[in-house]
């Protein structure tokens, strides 16, 4: 009898340990394929539904280059770049969200509250980053 529920207890962990290696593999950062207008519009709500606040401006090519996008609160950072130290400059609140490919899907992943929401008109394809050589 011990030995039947501890084989099971082994065949259940193993297909948790296997189903979790998976799933991880099936998140990936990712990059946008364009950015169009509607996109923009929808990763502004995505990031309001997320964080909360209001919709930010996003530039035209955000997560074109970078699966990452970091948005500061308060000072504009090009308007005083040349007065902040790094101590003012690491006081203001920042946001990071990323950019990633789950299940073939894309989305917003906001890693502070560790959610994430799917886009409807986002096209993605998975985030290469190449070694400068």
């Amino acid at each position: 009898m011990k030995a039947k529920l501890l084989i099971s207890s082994l065949s259940a962990l193993c297909i948790s340990a296997c189903s979790n290696g998976q799933s991880t593999k099936r998140v990936q950062p990712a990059l946008l394929t364009e950015a169009t207008p509607s996109i923009l519009t929808e990763l502004g709500h995505a990031i309001v539904s997320l964080k909360g606040g209001t919709v930010p401006t996003l530039a035209v090519d955000v997560f074109t280059q970078s699966p990452q996008l970091l948005i500061t609160h308060g000072q504009s950072l090009e308007k005083h770049a040349a007065g902040l130290t790094h101590t003012s400059l690491s006081s203001l609140p920042i946001s990071a969200f990323e950019l990633q490919l789950r299940d073939n899907h894309c989305v917003l992943y906001y890693p502070k509250a560790d959610q994430f929401v799917p886009l409807q008109y986002a096209k993605c394809i998975v985030y290469d980053k190449k070694d400068p050589a």
